[in-house]
């Protein structure tokens, strides 16, 4: 393979290498920018089928939401392999031990972390118990139409909405209904809060406040119109409140690099919506300059954790298998 593709793909050699799916190589282009050591690696699993091996030090299992069992179990088969090298790399999201986001939060339904129940679509007794209001949405993140899923009310609501996906062509298989959760604080908005786990890092990300009740970014213009909500994001940021439950979670999880979305009960209990093992990092030209200050170091934090993998681990060279390139052209991850 030529020293350009390695390049491009792995940042410098022996750093920490990211496997993602093709649609999540692009995640990881905000923290890059800040990554003054080139530490900072990203393959595919489609290009890493081209090469026959590479160099790390730490290696990060990206996107096992989008694995389909087959594909997870033939990475449990190589990364065990890698497991028994003289001198090991640190494995990140090693499967399958992460839980993916249907059983995790079934998990923390059960535990009492989350008062509210999900169940899978095609699963139609337990569509028949669902509490209402719910939402569908598909389990690996995706969106299931270019809108945002529909707040569903009633049962009535709920069979329209899935006769409507039905009618769009989209299947019950891998499509998730969930219980909704009221996160509105005293904004009278929906907050989502987040932390970013690296390794032994844990890093409060976030507060995006917005009226509508699916928050994926916060409203536009609302950071320049209330002073006020980047204060209280700063201070989020600042005193990380909700560390020891946080920490918890990601430990029944079995996540070692992610973000956890969540947000906060009327009773001030923690309610997950979910952990993303490829998330998104912004540019940090892209932030808005109220928010620069608290939120650039929540990046750099990140960057930092990673350097210390690549200095605490040895670098070694890890195998690929060669068959894995038929693998993809037959199946596409």
């Amino acid at each position: 393979m030529p020293p350009s593709f390695l390049n491009m793909t792995c940042g410098q050699e022996g750093g920490v290498v990211f496997l993602t799916a093709r649609a999540g190589r692009t995640t990881l282009n905000g923290l890059r920018v800040l990554d003054k050591h080139g530490v900072i690696g990203v393959i595919d699993y489609p290009r890493l089928a081209l090469s026959s091996s590479f160099r790390a030090s730490a290696v990060v299992i990206c996107d096992i939401e989008r694995m389909t069992p087959d594909y997870e179990s033939r990475v449990i088969g190589i990364v065990r392999k890698w497991r028994d090298h003289p001198a090991p790399p640190a494995i990140l999201n090693e499967p399958p031990r992460p839980l993916r986001r249907y059983e995790l939060l079934k998990k923390l339904h059960k535990l009492g972390v989350n008062r509210k129940d999900i169940c899978r679509l095609d699963d139609p007794d337990a569509v028949e118990k669902v509490g209402f209001p719910c939402f569908i949405r598909d389990e690996a993140g995706h969106h299931l139409t270019p809108d945002h899923p529909r707040l569903l009310h009633s049962r009535d609501e709920l069979q329209t909405e899935i006769d409507r996906l039905e009618e769009a062509g989209v299947p019950r298989f891998g499509k998730i209904v969930v219980e909704f959760e009221d996160t509105r604080d005293d904004t009278g908005m929906y907050c989502k809060l987040a932390y970013y786990k690296a390794a032994d890092a844990l890093i409060p990300a976030h507060s995006f406040w917005n009226p509508e009740w699916f928050v994926k970014y916060p409203k536009p213009g609302l950071v320049a119109e209330r002073p006020d909500l980047v204060e209280r994001e700063r201070e989020f940021v600042m005193t990380s409140p909700h560390e020891t439950e946080i920490a918890r979670i990601f430990d029944v999880a079995g996540i070692d690099y992610g973000r956890i979305d969540y947000g906060l009960r009327r009773d001030g209990g923690l309610h997950i919506f979910e952990i993303n093992t490829n998330p998104n990092h912004s540019h940090p030209g892209s932030i808005a300059p109220e928010r620069q200050p608290h939120i650039n170091p929540v990046q750099e934090r990140i960057v930092q954790a990673l350097e210390r993998l690549v200095e605490q681990n040895p670098c070694t060279r890890l195998a690929w298998p060669r068959d894995e390139l038929l693998y993809r052209l037959r199946c596409q991850l």
